[in-house]
């Protein structure tokens, strides 16, 4: 899907996001709606550990999958009208080498319906030195393959099985990526990146789906830049961090037991 990005502005925030699918398909028009009042709602939600009365600046992207959740689970349930269960229990079904066994219990990152529509979502979380022609963090192209070959395949079989009355179940893959530069609170580097937004997306899109184009190309990108105020602050972590990037797939809506 050849996906074109455009700038918009959410809240007085500014992002960078794939455009909306031409195709007419009910479930992908959903699911981009979705992941894209996901992203918006993560870096608003991200916004408040910025907080002057208690003197923090914590951005849960700063850190790994286990505190960016601290954001993701919350816009999630209210998106989903409390319609959310993280850590979903499923059984894989994998012959695939080096991946999980057949008939391994495992768990999808989260299970919710959103728009009538059932949803299980794996999401990971990586960083990128987003000012190299190349993603040199060979971590982040294995982490897409894993959940967009392997995770997001493996239940194929077991999510057929789910019995709640809705139109349709999407597998989705997020992928948060934190860009970063060594350089600490470096203001031309905020600026660079805020040029480059669409550069680097195309980049990383390029990069994670030349294994197998047509499972691991991306269906939805977006970025994110800090506002101008914020970008003075001291962080926890050393060198610059100046916003927040997403990469999604989005696979075709499954019918299951509980279709309607």
């Amino acid at each position: 899907m050849e996906l074109s990005l455009r700038k918009t502005t959410i809240q007085n925030l500014d992002y960078t996001l794939s455009s909306c699918p031409s195709t007419q398909d009910e479930y992908l028009i959903v699911a981009y709606k979705f992941v894209k009042e996901l992203f918006c709602g993560v870096c608003q939600q991200s916004l408040l550990f910025c907080n002057s009365k208690f003197g923090i600046v914590e951005y849960p992207f700063l850190f790994r999958e286990r505190q960016l959740d601290s954001v993701v689970l919350p816009v999630i349930s209210s998106l989903c009208k409390g319609l959310v269960i993280a850590e979903y229990p499923v059984i894989r079904d994998s012959n695939l080498k080096g991946y999980e066994k057949d008939g391994s219990s495992g768990r999808i990152d989260y299970w919710c319906i959103y728009k009538d529509y059932s949803f299980v979502i794996e999401m990971k979380h990586s960083y990128d030195g987003f000012k190299k022609d190349i993603t040199s963090d060979a971590r982040l192209i294995k982490r897409w393959k894993t959940m967009t070959v392997s995770q997001l395949q493996d239940i194929r079989d077991e999510v057929k099985l789910f019995e709640e009355k809705t139109k349709g179940l999407i597998r989705l893959g997020l992928h948060f990526i934190t860009p970063y530069t060594d350089c600490d609170r470096n203001m031309d580097d905020f600026d660079l990146f805020e040029r480059k937004q669409k550069e680097i997306l195309t980049r990383l899109s390029n990069d994670v789906s030349r294994s197998k184009p047509k499972t691991t190309t991306p269906d939805f990108m977006a970025s994110w830049v800090l506002p101008r105020n914020q970008r003075f602050l001291e962080v926890p972590l050393k060198g610059t961090y100046p916003g927040l990037l997403l990469l999604g797939k989005i696979f075709p809506a499954i019918k299951h037991d509980g279709c309607i």
